[in-house]
């Protein structure tokens, strides 16, 4: 059967940075350890990454998730985590327990109206605390209570990426079980080109016409938060 194809591509090229943190078509600034801050959040069955899960979950700043609200999943998406909480902004004189958790991410902290935590930018790349990447940990999944102390709902501390492999949970099939959206595979931040998602959206309209099937692809790139 005969097999018309409409594609448009808006995707950019990838860049890099000599001082090792990929920066990716758009601008956003993806490292694999570093120091981040924490909080927590309700309401996660519906990601920006258009996939929830059941194990540890979280939302990254929005110059780390590689994709602009409304443009889909970015290169974070699918990508795992092991976040240490050190310490808490508001009461710095409370010096734990604190514990460790490995989170995936599968969503993402904006920068409009989360300026105080994810309103990193191009041009200013840490929040209010002075971190570059923030982690919004999901609340419905079970891990702020695991990671956050009692009566303490905000802290700071480090992240590394690890392999999927060391997180638990499940997020609806094994196609998604390891790094990034179904069916990819990437090394860990920076190397490499990443996930493939890198900011871009994948609407894919399929049509039964006459016996033939038309199959169009729109596949479109937003930028990093100047």
């Amino acid at each position: 059967l005969p097999l018309p194809l409409g594609v448009l591509f808006c995707r950019k090229g990838v860049g890099g940075h000599s001082t090792g943190e990929r920066v990716s078509a758009g601008g956003y600034v993806q490292l694999p350890s570093g120091s981040a801050s924490f909080t927590m959040y309700t309401g996660c069955n519906q990601p920006a990454c258009g996939k929830a899960a059941s194990g540890y979950t979280a939302a990254i700043n929005q110059l780390a998730f590689g994709s602009a609200p409304g443009t889909g999943p970015g290169d974070a998406c699918g990508r795992c985590f092991a976040l240490t909480g050190s310490a808490d902004p508001y009461s710095p004189s409370f010096t734990g327990p604190f514990t460790s958790i490995i989170v995936k991410v599968t969503d993402m902290c904006p920068v409009a109206g989360n300026q105080e935590w994810c309103g990193q930018t191009k041009s200013t790349p840490t929040n209010q605390y002075g971190k570059n990447f923030h982690f919004d940990i999901c609340e419905d999944t079970g891990g702020s209570a695991v990671f956050f102390p009692s009566g303490h709902g905000a802290l700071t501390g480090t992240f590394t990426e690890v392999a999927c492999s060391q997180w638990s949970g499940s997020d609806g099939g094994s196609l998604w079980n390891g790094s990034c959206l179904s069916g990819e595979t990437a090394a860990n931040w920076p190397s490499g080109v990443g996930c493939g998602n890198q900011g871009g959206f994948l609407f894919l309209f399929l049509a039964l016409r006459d016996l033939s099937f038309l199959l169009t692809v729109f596949w479109c790139e937003g930028t990093a938060p100047s």
